[in-house]
């Protein structure tokens, strides 16, 4: 399993989501500026829904884990959008359970091909 598998230009754009992300995430550590870590916020969400899909992309019908996988990281970053619009406790906290789920299948599914 490969997760560059597919198109380049989608690895390149989510590879660059991420490095994005983590500069902008050190920016607003850094100065605590609330506008850069609601930035943050709903930079994970994108990433987890654009990794998802990706994963989704890849998936064969023999590994239901990575469709797991896929589905739990696009609703976890779904739901995370959804908690920083509504700033709900409640999403927030099931959205980070369904990425590290999402992550987890992930690892899993590396693990055992």
């Amino acid at each position: 399993m490969d997760l560059t598998a597919g198109s380049p230009a989608r690895s390149r754009a989510v590879t660059a989501m991420i490095l994005s992300y983590f500069a902008v995430f050190a920016y607003a550590t850094a100065t605590n500026d609330p506008r850069a870590v609601t930035l943050t916020e709903f930079g994970f969400g994108i990433i987890a829904i654009a990794v998802g899909a990706m994963l989704y992309g890849q998936r064969s019908r023999s590994e239901p884990v990575l469709t797991l996988g896929a589905g739990s990281l696009v609703a976890g970053g779904l739901l995370n959008v959804v908690a920083l619009l509504t700033d709900s406790s409640a999403a927030d906290t099931l959205s980070s359970l369904l990425v590290f789920l999402g992550v987890g299948c992930y690892v899993y599914a590396v693990w055992r091909s």
